[in-house]
């Protein structure tokens, strides 16, 4: 008699082969994995300093390299989206190459310009970040600064090619170098801010992993700059290196801006309650995103495939986000409570409008993703512009009579009202 089949050792092959012929699947895949890591990593990190340094040395390093991160990404995340547009339509590896180097020049200046204009204003006008007054920490700083931003345009252009696993790779390199590099200042003198050492090296050493493993993985591609046609790459790009600068600000800024509100228009208090359930809530926006980002690669590559393309997407986001959605609406309470008694009761109603905006944030992010890849780039802008602006405006007028849950209202309305006009223009938006 013939044994039955192992129905355990089917399905991981099944999920290997799916995700071997589905590109658009492991990039996605890679792209959520790498927040995963980084968080993972990032605790780690603090953890480690928290144990080793004072909380004065804790708090100052934490609010420098904050600034440093904000500086990176509004330095790069133009180019490096612009990256995912570009790379694809490269006819030549010359082209190719021109076209990044286009990308890494930007985010080099930009990262020049943020950090000297972070280490001027925060550490010697207002004093709020004293390490960076000094040689050596301001050179830290704009290094960290210039490596972030680097880092992330080279991200971009991995999963530009389909392979998010180097982004994976490399981002986990970054903030686990950090854990031993934290304490080289410690062991030699002189050597300045130990947490700022620690990321500004960990960032350039992991431009080495993509540098090297790039060539040898992503068809071939090299990451050494190039000048030739870099004038007629630049020219090409301009536009879109503003449009998608702006369009991805547009989509982050909201995550700045409502934490501030809360403090302005209720308390600092009632902000502790918020900023815990909307980062429980962040789940929901590391999904959507991270497919959509894949997307845009896709369909930057094969316009006439968006539709399709646009679909699956859709399938994809929908089949990782049901597990989730369910756990957050039966049981968000309890996670809630993990912060402690209090927080339940403050953010259990947030949390459930949070889960539920999740439907109509994928619609949009999918929306605003074959808009970018399709190069009609002020439809993006003014979709997540609006969005941005009724959350915004509905928060603030909402938070001294509903309490944190304003944001939770306004939050999925704006989606809502997005998702309405991405539906009725889905064919228009999807026509390549």
């Amino acid at each position: 008699m013939t044994s039955a089949p192992v129905p355990e050792a089917v399905a991981p092959r099944s999920l290997r082969e799916r995700l071997a012929g589905d590109t658009m699947l492991r990039n996605s895949m890679a792209i959520m994995a790498t927040t995963v890591v980084t968080s993972v990593l990032g605790y780690a990190f603090w953890l480690l300093v928290a144990r080793t340094s004072s909380p004065e040395v804790s708090g100052a390093g934490a609010a420098a390299t904050s600034a440093l991160q904000a500086a990176a990404l509004f330095a790069a995340v133009g180019a490096a989206a612009a990256m995912v547009e570009w790379l694809p339509r490269s006819t030549s590896t010359a082209q190719w190459r021109s076209r990044l180097t286009v990308g890494v020049t930007v985010a080099v200046v930009g990262g020049i310009v943020g950090g000297l204009f972070v280490v001027v204003l925060l550490g010697h006008l207002l004093g709020t970040l004293p390490a960076l007054t000094t040689p050596v920490g301001a050179v830290l700083f704009c290094l960290g600064t210039v490596f972030f931003a680097v880092g992330t345009v080279y991200d971009y252009a991995a999963v530009a090619e389909r392979h998010g696993v180097m982004m994976l790779g490399r981002n986990a390199l970054f903030t686990g170098l950090r854990l031993p590099l934290v304490v080289v200042p410690w062991l030699l003198p002189g050597t300045g801010d130990q947490i700022l050492t620690a990321w500004a090296a960990g960032a350039g050493l992991s431009l080495l992993l993509a540098l090297v493993g790039f060539r040898r993985s992503a068809h071939g591609r090299h990451l050494r700059p190039s000048t030739a046609g870099f004038g007629d790459a630049l020219r090409q790009m301009k536009t879109s290196l503003l449009g998608q600068h702006l369009i991805t600000v547009a989509a982050m800024m909201g995550a700045y801006l409502l934490p501030i509100l809360v403090v302005a228009r209720v308390s600092a208090e009632a902000n502790a309650y918020f900023y815990a359930t909307w980062m429980l809530g962040s789940v929901f926006f590391m999904v959507s995103p991270a497919v959509s980002t894949s997307l845009f690669a896709e369909a930057a590559g094969s316009p006439r495939a968006a539709a399709a393309a646009a679909v699956r997407s859709l399938k994809i986001i929908g089949a990782l986000l049901v597990v989730p959605v369910a756990v957050y609406l039966l049981g968000g309470g309890l996670l809630l409570s993990l912060f402690g008694p209090d927080y339940p009761g403050q953010g259990r109603l947030l949390l459930v409008l949070l889960t539920l905006s999740a439907i109509p944030d994928a619609l949009t992010n999918i929306a605003v993703a074959v808009l970018r890849a399709t190069e009609r780039m002020r439809a993006a802008l003014w979709l997540n512009l609006a969005m941005l602006l009724a959350a915004l405006a509905g928060s603030w007028l909402l938070l001294p009579s509903l309490g944190i849950a304003a944001v939770g209202w306004s939050w999925l309305g704006a989606q809502t009202i997005g998702a309405l006009w991405t539906v009725a223009s889905w064919r228009r938006i999807t026509a390549a």
